[in-house]
């Protein structure tokens, strides 16, 4: 451990030296200074407001896009119900209406102002706010381009007034087809949405905030301690400029990201002279303190540096360079105290710095999932144990090797580039890869690639993966499954508790000729009706026994009657009562 070798010279304050001779002497040259660059303070206002202004459009951006996600959230819930799509496919108008009306309940639901389900490219059901819609208007958004999951602002003109949406729109999928049978549209009117403009608000002091669309003000400003005539934002809008000032009032004007791509919507942000007076008081004040600094290091530089930094100084160096290379190292400070400070600092600083680097790298190597490191070259810089187990070498072996050693060419394509997209600075998630060949149970791994930044440049990039070998097993054996079940020659139904057809393969069809769609949920004298008999009753059989087989009648079609084959088994669950029934027949 670097340790510092205190000596018994007496300490004097560097800076009580540096001001009791130095000050008195360069006062005159600070305030000849002080004239110069007051001339440069309203250059330094201006570009101080920018900064200012530039720091709250992102943080509106931010507050916006967190507004619209949580919108996101109970539209898209809402668009998923198995209930909406089933009540577009039966044309059953309250189901839908009830479901809606629980969206509007939801917490975030309520910041609606806009929520209708289109069918067929035509109005189905509003539940929009009275205040806004009329229909004529709701045409307008039904038979826009169907673009999902976007958000798209609109300005719907009326003959009274015109409103200004911001409005997405969701595909509702019917569960039998996977095909679009409707459409999800819900969203808010900008016109006087106050819930949006409190939260846009926040923290906004001397700024008034303006949503701009078509170049036209969206609703109402929101203004916050800030005294602005009511057409300066007009007068600003004429200008057709992102940022300047117009009689002593700063703005900007900046379109706003929605989806990750710039929207036609803008924000526009608008100060009062309050900010810049205030700036330009504090200006002139740390001014004269920056010039007075300046004035005392540039004696320090010019006539102190040989002896009362030159040397400590260049002791200094060679202690912090030793500690660099992890020697052993003293440094016996001069007479100056802030190189004594700096000594115990920098001590004190390889100690955190060796712990937080132990502690950094019990967390790589005690990881479950895999974590590998790689450089520019695609060469291994570091491993943990995880990703070690997966490639059945140990971490010496693994380590300054190369990363297509573990691959074939083809495995390794994805991953490449999905490494030249981490290069750029880009996060990427979900890369499929594969290690082995097919005959010999391949392993398959799902990867997570991270930049990894130094000095805000990519030197390395950081692989995070997960094992799925068993997930892909279990999706082989089921598409086997239902290989075998599409190619039996039998007629095989699935009945839920309830006996109603939840299943039948493509046998059922070839012998009877009803396809699932026709029969599904259906009770089984309708799925399969069985001739009526005094001797025999299966379904009986089975709520006392669980099984039943043998030999019956049946009206596979409409008045045609035939011997099958029927066998019938309830399936128990893990509490031992029976959830589903299995039927399979054959023609005899």
């Amino acid at each position: 451990m670097p340790s510092v070798t205190l000596n018994k010279k007496p300490v004097t304050p560097l800076l009580r030296v540096l001001l009791g001779a130095l000050l008195p002497a360069f006062m005159l040259l600070a305030a000849a200074l002080l004239l110069l660059t007051y001339r440069s303070t309203s250059t330094m206002v201006n570009n101080s407001i920018q900064q200012q202004l530039e720091s709250a459009s992102a943080r509106l951006q931010i507050l916006m896009s967190s507004y619209l996600n949580s919108l996101d959230g109970v539209l898209s819930a809402t668009a998923e119900q198995p209930e909406i799509a089933q009540a577009l496919k039966t044309d059953n108008t309250q189901l839908a209406q009830k479901r809606l009306q629980d969206t509007l309940y939801h917490r975030n639901g309520e910041l609606l102002d806009l929520l209708m389900i289109s069918k067929g490219g035509q109005h189905w059901i509003n539940m929009s706010s009275p205040l806004y819609i009329t229909r004529h208007r709701l045409h307008q958004l039904i038979t826009s381009p169907p673009l999902y999951n976007q958000w798209i602002s609109a300005e719907l003109k009326a003959p009274l007034n015109t409103l200004f949406t911001l409005t997405q729109r969701y595909p509702v999928i019917s569960p039998d087809s996977g095909r679009v049978i409707g459409s999800l549209l819900g969203g808010i009117v900008l016109n006087d949405n106050l819930t949006l403009l409190r939260q846009l608000g926040q923290g906004a002091e001397n700024l008034s905030i303006q949503l701009i669309l078509n170049n036209k003000p969206a609703g109402y400003a929101y203004v916050n301690n800030n005294n602005i005539e009511t057409d300066i934002i007009t007068k600003i809008l004429s200008l057709q400029q992102s940022y300047g000032q117009y009689q002593g009032h700063y703005f900007s004007l900046q379109p706003i990201e929605i989806n990750g791509e710039v929207n036609e919507l803008k924000l526009l942000l608008v100060t009062d002279n309050t900010i810049a007076q205030q700036l330009q008081e504090a200006y002139g004040h740390h001014t004269l303190l920056a010039l007075m600094l300046v004035l005392i290091t540039a004696l320090l530089l010019s006539l102190y540096t040989l002896r009362l930094i030159s040397l400590p100084l260049a002791d200094l160096t060679r202690f912090a360079e030793k500690i660099r290379r992890g020697q052993h190292a003293t440094f016996s400070p001069d007479r100056i105290q802030e190189f004594n400070f700096l000594g115990n600092s920098l001590e004190s600083m390889v100690s955190a710095l060796q712990q937080k680097e132990q502690r950094l790298t019990h967390l790589f190597d005690a990881a479950n999932s895999a974590a590998i490191i790689i450089g520019n070259n695609n060469e291994i810089q570091a491993i943990n144990h995880a990703a070690a187990a997966l490639f059945k070498r140990s971490r010496e072996q693994l380590a300054g090797t190369m990363l297509s050693h573990y691959f074939t060419p083809e495995q390794l394509a994805p991953l490449l580039q999905a490494i030249h997209q981490a290069r750029k600075g880009n996060k990427v998630d979900g890369v499929e890869t594969r290690m082995g060949s097919l005959p010999h149970r391949p392993s398959y791994q799902l990867w997570t690639l991270a930049p990894v930044f130094n000095n805000g440049l990519v030197t390395a990039v950081q692989l995070q993966g997960q094992d799925i070998t068993r997930i892909k097993q279990v999706e082989a054996s089921l598409q086997l499954n239902n290989l075998v079940m599409a190619n039996m020659l039998e007629a095989v139904m699935i009945f839920d508790q309830q006996r109603r057809l939840v299943y039948a393969n493509p046998a059922y069809h070839h012998i009877t000729g009803y396809t699932l769609d026709d029969k599904l949920g259906q009770p089984p004298h309708l799925a399969l009706p069985l001739a009526a008999t005094k001797s025999v009753d299966p379904w009986q059989h089975i709520d006392e026994q669980g099984h039943w087989q043998g030999e019956i009648k049946c009206e596979l079609t409409p008045g045609h009657i035939s011997a099958i084959w029927l066998s019938i088994r309830g399936l128990n669950n893990e509490h031992g009562n029976i959830s589903h029934y299995v039927v399979v027949f054959s023609e005899r």
